[in-house]
């Protein structure tokens, strides 16, 4: 998709927005105008169409008026994400820089928290990963790795158990592939909770589409940098277990021999691996909980099923009543 930026060049827009931003954050909480729930989907609009510093826009002039909507305020940490995430597309070119446009996403992030929205805090995460990305794309694997502080923000303790989980189902020294943001996210939190694990978590679209991040990963692989990810992850296979998470694209995997263990498909004998398999914290968010991130997680579940029936048994708590296809008798 192509963006069409008819407002205020980039440097001044992004300039602008994080003024507005500081400036909200001393404003005070009298005199402001009413929310108007239509905003947020609006701006979302505008962005499908292209639009998205139009919606930027729309969005900053709304809340400097009611600044206690935090549907908008998530909407504009995310419009912030995508910017960061085009940045590296873009080659790593432009003004702002990534680093700059996740400090916008984080602040307007922690206000979508403060109003207790509730996707709030799975993109601030998400926010948080792509520093560690930026981190890793800048000094490398075990820098991005060393770099992690205890100050990171928190996220649902069921996101957190399903990166232990996935962890846990990759052996000791393996490559873990990993096919979506919230796979992503638990994961790279699970390597903060447990940094002695020994696996390293790859995107394969991003391997694909961004030459830094390849150059890195290439590097903590030993491998080629410019072999394309397939062939990339065959080189490696002879010295490292390869992982496919429940999400994880097939097509980027190259032809070995895929076994299911636990929750991912491993090229080869599994071997050792650290931790047990737990769904407690999953099962405790899914009673009276009607937040969409319970469902999403559960999702990983259920399509690890569908590769491993054996979790048909042994998440049967989870399941209860609604097990996946997979799993229907």
């Amino acid at each position: 998709m192509t963006f069409r930026r008819r407002s205020s060049p980039p440097l001044l827009r992004a300039t602008g927005s994080a003024l507005l931003i500081s400036v909200l954050l001393a404003r005070p909480a009298h005199g402001q105008a009413a929310i108007d729930p239509n905003v947020a989907p609006r701006a979302a609009a505008l962005e499908r169409e292209g639009e998205r510093p139009m919606a930027i826009d729309l969005l900053g002039q709304y809340l400097a008026t009611a600044p206690d909507d935090g549907s908008a305020w998530l909407q504009l940490g995310r419009f912030y994400l995508a910017d960061e995430r085009d940045w590296h597309l873009a080659g790593h070119r432009g003004d702002p820089d990534g680093v700059l446009y996740l400090d916008f996403a984080t602040t307007a992030f922690e206000q979508s928290i403060r109003l207790s929205v509730d996707s709030g805090m799975v993109f601030r995460g998400y926010a948080e990963v792509e520093r560690g990305v930026i981190m890793l794309e800048t000094s490398g694997w075990n820098a991005a790795l060393a770099s992690r502080g205890h100050d990171t923000p928190p996220i649902p303790p069921y996101i957190l158990e399903l990166g232990a989980n996935l962890l846990s189902s990759c052996p000791s020294g393996g490559v873990l592939l990993t096919g979506t943001d919230l796979e992503s996210l638990s994961a790279w939190y699970g390597t903060l909770e447990s940094p002695s694990v020994d696996v390293l978590l790859i995107r394969p679209d991003r391997y694909a589409t961004d030459s830094l991040y390849r150059l890195r990963v290439a590097e903590a692989m030993g491998v080629d940098p410019a072999l394309p990810v397939q062939r990339a992850l065959a080189a490696v296979a002879p010295r490292r277990r390869l992982c496919l998470s429940p999400s994880a694209d097939s097509a980027a995997a190259p032809a070995l021999a895929w076994m299911p263990y636990r929750l991912v498909r491993v090229s080869g004998p599994p071997g050792p691996t650290t931790g047990a398999l737990t769904v407690t914290e999953l099962i405790k968010a899914s009673r009276g909980n009607e937040s969409p991130w319970v469902n999403d997680v559960r999702q990983v579940y259920d399509r690890a099923a569908a590769h491993n029936l054996l979790l048909c048994s042994s998440l049967l708590l989870l399941y209860g009543d609604t097990p996946p296809a997979a799993c229907a008798p």
